[in-house]
């Protein structure tokens, strides 16, 4: 026989049952029982049950349960209060930091006082079968309650499932033949006639055809780009439209109460939780930014010797580009600029010098690692046999091989060639002796902090390629190639072959572009705040610091200080940056393509010891151009990209 409990006996003791204070006596004793007894929090529920009875207060307990906010409590609990994951995002931050008051009796704001987690909701669906009959007669509500729960949700369903933006995935359709026309309308009628096989018919085809469409609009928005918004709605509107369809069962008396309270529960631990809001929603928008990411690294995969000698000539053209604009960099580093000209001076030749790669057809070694990653990752979601995956790993590796060599023994060579043409007609080095030793130390990989440096550029492009790949999304889901070439005011200004070449241009550039902007901009503006907060952080990019070797070198020969062991030093130094800046950007690309396309780690580790024992077996396959009769399977590039 259960004991007296003093504190159970204080809480009734008014005669007025406060729910309140009687879950909060309740949820304080453990849910799980030791040596396989029964929960403490078991056995106070049969003993809270027992005083209401004995009191005769299990009347007045099921009328504060059935309060007005019933309603909102089984259709909102769970469910985001906004139909925009921004207006989601920003009301749980404010939810978080700014307490709310809630109206008095609102079983809603209750449920998500008591801070319940995953626990209890295990416990709900555990309870013996006696307590689960017992409570849920006292306290289901009425069948009057459900059904409006489930016309509420009906009306909130429709009006998200007809907004323009869900209506426009479908061009070819009329708006008028929105299953959710209907919903409402197939709510109301079964909620009104429950026991009715029309009406539950209706109601069943009404549901199914609104689920088709929310499918249609998903492979609609796989195909083309996404938008985190209509994606949030999209999922917004499958969780309502399960959530009628319960609320439906119980107005038949066909629901299962314990494991629907349990859902409640767990609904409101995650109801104001930010990470569980953006898990889904941004997931998908992550898995679209890298597949357009893999798209373009695509164009950076040598799959035989052609496309090898190909890469070889392109990353020599970026080599030669970028030793001007180091000598640029220099230039502008020396103006009396105030920081914000200084930091869009810099940003601003970094990024002319990219856009002519780009327009070139050139390439930049640096840039590769992130793109090709996404490509790998695409690969071993596709689960092909692991020989094709470890030839795809040795192409990117010798594409990536060549790549570098091509920027840095062409920016060196032409770097070298204008310093010769600047000593010539001036006498004197391109860089200050200052800045050229500056320089020469800093690559050194011993005595400067030039790895770590490299490792942080490493990350800087990471992040450029992500925005590349948004930009490629963005595009896509505006379809802006498209309205640009069909637009009535470009084509009367343009005409319209002109217009269509516009259109073409912006869908084989555009990623580039705005991916480069970003680069230029991370390059500048990253150490810039980074020295503004007290820390010291510097640029080290491969390709840049060959450029920045040779003209250092060239001044300080020039000057008689040249040390030709700080010279090797900094070659080996650039190597290790190049390696580092491959590394770190490859790795982050990869952990984001895997994560994003939910493929766990062990088959990428499988991957890497079996390429670790192709390695060891044949590493001219990894480093070298391929064979003549090597080749890759794969898409090839569209003649009108580049390879940037």
């Amino acid at each position: 026989m259960p004991l007296p409990d003093p504190r159970l006996d204080e809480l009734l003791s008014d005669g007025a049952p406060k729910l309140e204070p009687l879950l909060r006596w309740l949820l304080a004793a453990a849910p799980v029982g030791s040596m396989g007894g029964e929960a403490r929090r078991t056995t106070r529920l049969r003993k809270l049950h027992k005083a209401l009875a004995e009191r005769g207060l299990t009347g007045p307990l099921a009328d504060a349960w059935n309060h007005t906010s019933a309603i909102r409590l089984l259709a909102e609990t769970g469910l985001p209060d906004r139909t925009s994951l921004l207006g989601e995002g920003f009301l749980r931050v404010v939810d978080r930091i700014i307490p709310r008051l809630d109206p008095e009796g609102d079983l809603y704001a209750l449920l998500d006082r008591l801070n319940l987690d995953e626990a209890d909701a295990i416990w709900i669906e555990h309870l013996p079968k006696d307590l689960q009959a017992t409570w849920g007669n006292l306290l289901t509500p009425p069948q009057e309650a459900w059904v409006q729960a489930a016309r509420l949700l009906a009306h909130r369903a429709a009006a998200v499932g007809l907004s323009r933006d869900l209506l426009s995935l479908d061009p070819g359709g009329s708006d008028a033949d929105s299953p959710f026309f209907t919903l409402t309308r197939a709510v109301r009628e079964r909620g009104e006639r429950p026991r009715d096989p029309e009406a539950r018919l209706a109601w069943e085809h009404c549901r199914a055809e609104c689920c088709r469409a929310l499918d249609q609009a998903h492979d609609r928005i796989e195909e083309s780009g996404v938008s985190t918004d209509l994606v949030f709605r999209l999922e917004l509107l499958n969780a309502q439209l399960d959530r009628i369809a319960q609320l439906l069962m119980f107005v038949s008396g066909d629901g299962d109460g314990a494991a629907f309270t349990a859902e409640l529960v767990r609904g409101s631990a995650s109801q104001h939780g930010l990470m569980a809001l953006l898990r889904t929603t941004v997931k998908r928008l992550a898995r679209k930014v890298v597949e357009h990411t893999g798209d373009t690294g695509e164009h950076y995969i040598a799959r035989n010797r052609h496309e090898w000698w190909a890469m070889a000539w392109s990353a020599a053209g970026g080599g030669f580009l970028t030793a001007g604009t180091a000598l640029l960099k220099y230039g502008v580093s020396a103006l009396p600029l105030a920081p914000l000209l200084l930091g869009l001076s810099l940003t601003f030749n970094y990024t002319l010098s990219f856009f002519l790669m780009q327009l070139l057809g050139f390439s930049l070694a640096s840039k590769q690692p992130a793109m090709t990653a996404a490509a790998l990752a695409r690969a071993l979601e596709a689960g092909e046999d692991q020989a094709r995956e470890i030839e795809l790993v040795a192409a990117i590796t010798r594409t990536q091989v060549i790549a570098t060599l091509g920027n840095v023994f062409a920016a060196i060579p032409a770097a070298l060639l204008i310093s010769a043409l600047w000593i010539w007609l001036t006498a004197h080095g391109p860089v200050g002796p200052e800045t050229a030793l500056h320089s020469l130390h800093g690559n050194h990989p011993f005595h400067s902090w030039a790895l770590v440096f490299a490792a942080a550029t490493g990350v800087l492009l990471w992040l450029s390629s992500l925005v590349s790949g948004w930009a490629a999304n963005w595009s896509a889901y505006r379809r802006l190639p498209e309205a640009l070439a069909q637009n009535h005011r470009i084509r009367a200004l343009l005409g319209v072959q002109r217009a269509e070449s516009l259109g073409r241009f912006v869908h084989h550039h555009i990623s580039g572009f705005i991916g480069y902007l970003a680069l230029g901009g991370l390059l500048v503006f990253v150490p810039m705040a980074f020295t503004f907060a007290g820390i010291h952080l510097e640029v080290r990019h491969v390709t840049l610091q060959a450029a920045s070797l040779a003209l250092a070198s060239a001044t300080l020969w020039v000057e008689g200080t040249l040390l030709w062991r700080d010279v090797l030093w900094g070659l080996l130094g650039i190597g290790l940056i190049g390696i580092t800046n491959f590394a770190v950007s490859f790795a982050l690309a990869l952990w984001t393509a895997l994560r994003a396309r939910g493929l766990g780690g062990r088959a990428s580790r499988h991957l890497g010891w079996s390429i670790l024992k192709a390695f060891n077996r044949q590493p001219g396959r990894f480093l070298l151009a391929p064979k003549a009769s090597a080749t890759l399977d794969s898409p090839h590039p569209d003649p009108g990209d580049s390879h940037v």
